[in-house]
């Protein structure tokens, strides 16, 4: 990958949410959810985004849908910056770039059947209309598992495993190059969420598709990422590769995520880490390293300065004091 161009690089990328408060609703503070990330995706990868709720995970996947404009920071997909398109250029970006949805209950009209919701951008983007529309809907209906005559349905006639396939059947319509999954799975039983990663996997080798896979479950990503980046509270803390996250975890926030993983093999399982404290508010985050509030190994540099993120070894980078000295 190293030799490759990057298909998508965001540098520096913020976003802060005003928080107003008073008669007047004078803007008293921030709310910092995205805050000075910088990371670089290559084609045909799967790059996976994980952290504790509230962390800044969908909100990264949100800009980069050019869904909210950043504070600062951009959003580079193959060499254009996404924030300073003109229209006619967004429009083609629209057709390159995807989400995929986390709740397929909520993301779907009611009121509009399959054929109507998948169909729809084929006739924004002026692709398809009338039969040849049908027909591209039916045929990419049956790629995500589904069949052709559901395509006169309503989504509440389908389970929720067949609503998250309909949502990707959405997303795949236009054949797009890079897909951003947002928990795609988080909203599914157990039973379904190996369905759902198989097939993402399945139509990842046969459309040559480039994943940001949004998650919470480690257990997940571990079957789907090649990379895989920690955010705590709007920033990045470690990036590495699969192997390297899983076996040699750096970043004492990333240990303890992994601690609460759960093993089947007695003998595999780690030793619980048990984070003390709550997470601090994104409104009023702690100087210096973030993580310091909670954090077993806390020195006093810790407290006052903000740790770079650095590489520790070859593609593996971690934004520690501890592990730098």
């Amino acid at each position: 990958m190293a030799n490759n161009k990057p298909m998508l690089s965001i540098k520096g990328l913020k976003k802060y949410f005003p928080i107003r408060a008073g008669v007047f609703s004078r803007v008293s503070g921030y709310v910092r959810a995205v805050d000075d990330i910088s990371l670089t995706i290559y084609p045909g990868e799967v790059y996976a985004l994980v952290g504790e709720s509230g962390c800044g995970k969908s909100t990264t996947g949100h800009l980069i849908m050019k869904m909210l404009k950043p504070t600062t920071g951009e959003v580079i997909f193959e060499e254009q910056e996404i924030f300073s398109l003109r229209k006619r250029e967004e429009k083609s970006l629209r057709k390159q770039v995807q989400l995929i949805f986390q709740d397929p209950y909520s993301s779907l009209n009611p009121r509009m059947t399959v054929g109507e919701s998948i169909g729809e951008a084929l006739e924004v983007h002026g692709i398809a209309k009338g039969e040849e529309r049908q027909a591209k809907v039916k045929a990419v209906l049956e790629l995500c598992g589904l069949a052709g005559y559901h395509y006169r349905r309503y989504p509440h006639e389908f389970s929720g495993g067949q609503r998250q396939r309909i949502v990707i059947a959405r997303a795949l319509v236009l054949e797009p190059r890079f897909i951003v999954a947002d928990e795609p799975v988080s909203a599914l039983d157990v039973s379904i969420q190996s369905q759902i990663i198989n097939l993402l996997k399945e139509l990842q080798s046969k459309m040559g598709l480039t994943y940001l896979f949004i998650s919470h479950d480690l257990s997940v990503v571990k079957h789907m990422a090649d990379r895989i980046a920690v955010m705590y509270l709007g920033s990045l803390v470690e990036e590495s590769t699969k192997s390297q996250f899983y076996e040699r975890p750096l970043h004492p926030y990333t240990q303890a995520l992994l601690s609460a993983v759960p093993e089947w093999d007695i003998s595999s399982r780690k030793k619980r880490i048990i984070l003390k404290g709550d997470v601090p508010s994104p409104a009023n985050p702690p100087a210096g390293c973030r993580f310091h509030t909670r954090c077993q190994y806390c020195m006093e540099i810790c407290v006052q300065e903000r740790p770079d993120l650095k590489e520790a070894a070859p593609g593996h980078l971690v934004a520690c004091h501890l592990v730098h000295r």
